[in-house]
């Protein structure tokens, strides 16, 4: 792997609440999406986060527990918007 001139590598971790744990894998899925040149991984009750630097700790941490909880609320609603949807298109 090629180190790109004046990359700064960067460490951090963001903690999930214990009720959002069991959807941190699906979120980290989708994350690796917006951000392909990250290192995401889970440890336990956190996610461990690693980047060539670019990239604004802030805002990354807001996307990470943004898509954490976003993934909990679509697991969470997955049954009644197939019950909705299978009212609707059913006769």
């Amino acid at each position: 792997m090629t180190k790109l001139r004046n990359a700064i590598e960067a460490e951090f971790v963001v903690d999930i609440p214990p009720q959002f744990e069991k959807h941190a894998d699906a979120a980290m899925l989708r994350l690796q999406a917006l951000y392909p040149n990250c290192r995401l991984v889970w440890k336990g009750d956190t996610i461990s986060i690693g980047s060539s630097g670019g990239i604004a700790e802030d805002q990354l941490r807001k996307d990470i527990l943004h898509a954490v909880y976003r993934e909990k609320i679509y697991a969470e609603t997955l049954v009644t918007r197939e019950a909705l949807v299978a009212a609707v298109t059913s006769r």
